[in-house]
């Protein structure tokens, strides 16, 4: 088996809605994603030859996914979040607010960021997105 990986590091805030502890104010994080694809054999032919999957690919589909999420705010997609949401676009109408499916959690992110990538054409066997350098939630199908 051949596993390689690569990895992005992005700053994000998010508001857990619903949410009763210290983590209940808006706070941000800087999120390091470990991305890890694994195949049991390598490519035979064409350019890919000798290898897992070109990391030039990678690091292209990766970057857009920094893009998404780097200095944004996320809020889950309910009628608190978007109370949240409206709330501050309606101070600052450029503020960069992503409505998330789901409770913006470092586990429902992670589940979030491995679909995103398979569905961008990433194999991807497995991601682990870091919340602090300590706490991280590993996610695969």
């Amino acid at each position: 088996m051949f596993v390689i990986k690569n990895e992005i590091q992005f700053d994000t805030a998010h508001y857990l809605s619903g949410y009763l502890g210290k983590c209940a104010n808006i706070h941000g994080h800087r999120y390091r994603l470990i991305v890890k694809i694994a195949q049991d054999a390598l490519h035979t032919e064409g350019h890919l030859r000798g290898m897992v999957e070109d990391f030039s690919h990678i690091k292209k589909v990766l970057k857009e996914v920094e893009e998404h999420f780097d200095h944004k705010l996320l809020v889950e997609d309910n009628q608190e979040g978007r109370r949240v949401a409206d709330a501050l676009l309606q101070i600052r109408p450029d503020f960069a607010v992503l409505l998330f499916p789901a409770r913006p959690t470092v586990e429902e992110m992670s589940r979030y960021l491995y679909r995103m990538l398979r569905d961008k054409g990433l194999p991807v066997s497995e991601v682990e997105l870091f919340e602090t350098p300590t706490n991280s939630c590993v996610y695969s199908e």
